[in-house]
């Protein structure tokens, strides 16, 4: 007979790698966009897409001939509302190293490619550091598209 812990495992209060589920200004996350899994940071763009009434896909797939990892190839949002807008959101922690930069650059440079083929815009792409709340996430879509 093994060990027996003397109490039940307790999960954690938050979900883990998440900001929470209330922000500290009380927007609630649900930690899902379209209902596929999203950051709290998409959370809070889809909310801003949302609010100006915008017609969006939510981790559109681009088909590239080179042989880039699945996940590369979702761009986070497609605004769809007047022309094809690509936008990805970039958590502060996961894209602030050189690295990840040079990453990024490189597969923007292979999906862009594909997506101009297509008629549609470059990607944007957003530092969640310029959208720390509901209302910089407005701000931040309206600067988009000037409305």
């Amino acid at each position: 007979m093994g060990y027996r812990y003397p109490l039940e495992p307790t999960p954690p209060r938050t979900p883990l790698g998440r900001m929470g589920t209330v922000s500290g200004d009380g927007e609630q996350f649900t930690g899902a966009v379209h209902g596929k899994k999203a950051s709290d940071l998409e959370e809070r763009w889809a909310g801003a897409e949302n609010r100006a009434d915008r017609s969006f896909i939510f981790q559109y797939f681009v088909q590239t001939p080179f042989s880039i990892p699945d996940k590369d190839r979702e761009i986070d949002f497609m605004d769809t509302e007047e022309t094809w807008q690509p936008i990805e959101i970039d958590g502060t922690f996961t894209h602030k190293s050189g690295t990840q930069k040079a990453k990024d650059k490189v597969r923007d440079a292979i999906v862009n490619l594909e997506l101009q083929k297509q008629g549609i815009l470059p990607i944007i792409r957003i530092p969640g550091d310029d959208i720390p709340t509901p209302e910089d996430a407005d701000r931040v879509l309206r600067e988009i598209f000037r409305g």
